[in-house]
């Protein structure tokens, strides 16, 4: 029986090569200093004023679609318990006019990524808000926050009143026929002619919005600050954090996750950090993450978003 003995060894070997490599990918994380990523509040605030006109009224949220996955992904060592990650779009109301963050995606990248829910009537309610937005914002690049808008029949039609970011443009255009991007058959000249923006840390982009970037995540990726009218205060992180428990316990998606989508996660682990402390220090701002349900409902629930276009 002695083979049995060499089996009951080579158990052993495996058992102590997976518990490292498990923790390692699914569990490991550190503190990272909130120095090396903070946001000068008060200079964001500065440039939301400094926009003329009116600020937005209210701000409105659709929800298209709804991912899931397992807790230790969305934030390391969280368990494996599903976790829902709705997908959606955030409507700035003016006076007289609207703007959007995050424009979610259609039908057919939601079913590439695995949606378990895809919402059509929402989705229809997207498409015709940003057929009157006068100003379209992304928080990134990757395809359930920008699908939405490629997926627009008269896309070309929206790129003047779309501000995407020199990053954003460049990732798209080497991304445009990789998949779930390529069933969208869109042109490699898509962005010909079209003028990106290009800014270093802030830049105001419309009374009472303020884009910061935030690079890790993606190349593009960037926050949107919102001060309505009333002075009530929103920061939309994008993927910097997809749920608020990223932000409230400074921890940062299992690092399997950052290598499959290609995420530099000491930028990420750096700007959670900072966003922990800001949080801590100016708890008035309401953060809304990427993909937070929780969230989404509490400021629902207190009258702070409207639910549907």
């Amino acid at each position: 029986m002695k083979w049995l003995r060499w089996a009951g060894y080579g158990l052993l070997v495996i058992v102590a090569v997976s518990i490292p490599a498990y923790w390692w990918l699914l569990v490991e994380t550190h503190t990272a200093s909130p120095a090396a990523y903070a946001i000068d509040i008060a200079r964001v605030r500065q440039l939301a004023d400094s926009q003329a006109g009116e600020k937005p009224q209210l701000i409105r949220v659709e929800t298209v679609a709804h991912l899931s996955a397992p807790r230790t992904i969305v934030i390391a060592g969280g368990g494996w318990q599903r976790t829902d990650l709705p997908v959606s779009s955030y409507e700035l109301v003016y006076r007289d006019h609207v703007a959007l963050v995050d424009a979610a995606l259609d039908a057919g990248i939601a079913k590439s990524m695995g949606a378990g829910v895809f919402d059509s009537a929402a989705y229809s309610r997207m498409s015709g808000a940003l057929a009157r937005a006068t100003v379209i914002l992304v928080t990134h690049e990757h395809p359930d926050h920008i699908g939405g808008l490629l997926a627009q029949p008269n896309v070309k039609a929206l790129l003047p009143v779309t501000r995407l970011t020199r990053e954003q443009v460049t990732e798209l255009e080497a991304n445009l026929k990789s998949d779930p991007f390529a069933a969208l058959h869109l042109p490699s000249s898509i962005f010909d002619g079209y003028r990106p923006l290009d800014y270093v840390r802030y830049h105001a982009v419309a009374p009472g919005v303020v884009l910061i970037k935030s690079p890790g995540h993606t190349p593009g990726s960037q926050m949107v600050y919102v001060r309505r009218a009333d002075g009530v205060e929103f920061l939309f992180v994008g993927d910097v954090a997809w749920q608020m428990e990223n932000i409230e316990t400074a921890r940062e998606k299992a690092r399997v996750v950052t290598w499959v989508a290609g995420e530099d996660r000491d930028k990420v682990r750096e700007e959670l950090a900072g966003l922990h402390r800001l949080h801590a220090a100016e708890p008035e701002i309401h953060m809304m993450p990427g993909h937070d349900a929780a969230a989404i409902d509490s400021l629902v629930k207190n009258g702070l978003l409207v639910r549907g276009f």
